[in-house]
């Protein structure tokens, strides 16, 4: 995180975010942080805004960054990936980079917002210690009194530390980054499906952690068991039984979560990507793409207007 990170919102900044979030998805598929970052005219890897009954992402839109929103008390919805949630008091809402949404809700109260940069969120998504195909299945986290004021606690003090930045402040932000992400891996657990998987089966979120460490280098299975000091067929068992997929399944899906991100969101030469994550060659690649998404590496991309020269060998 860059050791200039500053934000604080005036209600100039405030009106040209709510516009600018709001641009017509047509001539705008993708909000980039950078963006509103020279908009606004902070430069900064989070920014904080908040306000009451203020509904920023009312039309459909799609963002490279990690979206929270943390209402206090609201009445509403909001549409995640064509699905809808019923906004209520005491809710943390996820939307992950790359996830189309839109929100329509009234509020009396404060509503938070951080909005986080990928290359934050690449450095704080391990401490989520569940897949993050979870958290995409269930991205509201209903909250109680207590729990609510320690995320808004943590929440201010980002924005407090950004308002008046200093030499440590690059470190205090990612600090307090830690500790909600930890918040938030703990509220995920309570719910009831995957309560005892961490007191029964440690070894899966020993499995998850080290994945979020190695996918880029490492998508063999076996790899994964023998790091973990168990058999290959076993961790396959307590990942079907538990969270629902195959070892492989979860390995592959967090693999190509993260080049979807990559190719969503950066202008990076194709064959840069495929290195970055350790296939053979291009081909692999581009049949690995092609078999999680039905599209070339080259045709996903166009479709989130990402229009790159590339060379010849790379379709």
């Amino acid at each position: 995180m860059p050791s200039h990170i500053k934000a604080s919102f005036d209600d100039k900044k405030k009106h040209d975010l709510n516009a600018f979030m709001n641009m017509n998805e047509k001539n705008n598929p993708i909000q980039r942080i950078r963006e509103v970052q020279d908009r606004l005219k902070l430069y900064h890897d989070i920014i904080f805004y908040q306000a009451k009954g203020f509904c920023p992402f009312y039309s459909p839109i799609r963002h490279d960054f990690f979206l929270l929103i943390l209402f206090e008390s609201a009445q509403g919805k909001h549409v995640i990936e064509g699905k809808e949630y019923l906004i209520r008091g005491k809710q943390l809402h996820l939307v992950f980079p790359g996830q189309e949404h839109y929100c329509n809700y009234k509020s009396q109260e404060e509503v938070y917002q951080l909005l986080i940069s990928g290359d934050v969120l690449d450095r704080v998504e391990r401490l989520m210690q569940l897949p993050v195909f979870i958290y995409k299945k269930n991205p509201v986290i209903e909250l109680n009194e207590e729990d609510f004021k320690k995320f808004v606690h943590e929440f201010k003090d980002i924005r407090d530390e950004l308002h008046i930045p200093s030499p440590v402040t690059s470190e205090i932000i990612y600090s307090k980054m830690k500790i909600i992400a930890r918040n938030i891996a703990k509220e995920a657990q309570k719910n009831t499906e995957y309560l005892n998987v961490y007191e029964s089966h440690p070894v899966l979120f020993d499995f998850i952690n080290l994945l979020n460490k190695n996918f880029r280098q490492e998508r063999s299975k076996k790899y994964y068991a023998d790091q973990l000091r168990i058999n290959a067929n076993y961790l396959n068992i307590l990942c079907k039984k538990y969270l629902k997929r195959t070892a492989t399944e979860i390995i592959h899906n967090q693999t190509i979560e993260k080049i979807k991100y990559k190719l969503m969101m950066m202008d990076d030469p194709l064959k840069d990507i495929a290195f970055d994550f350790s296939f053979q060659n291009y081909g692999h690649f581009s049949g690995f793409v092609k078999k999680h998404t039905g599209l070339t590496p080259k045709k996903f991309r166009e479709m989130y207007g990402i229009t790159v020269q590339q060379s010849n060998n790379q379709h």
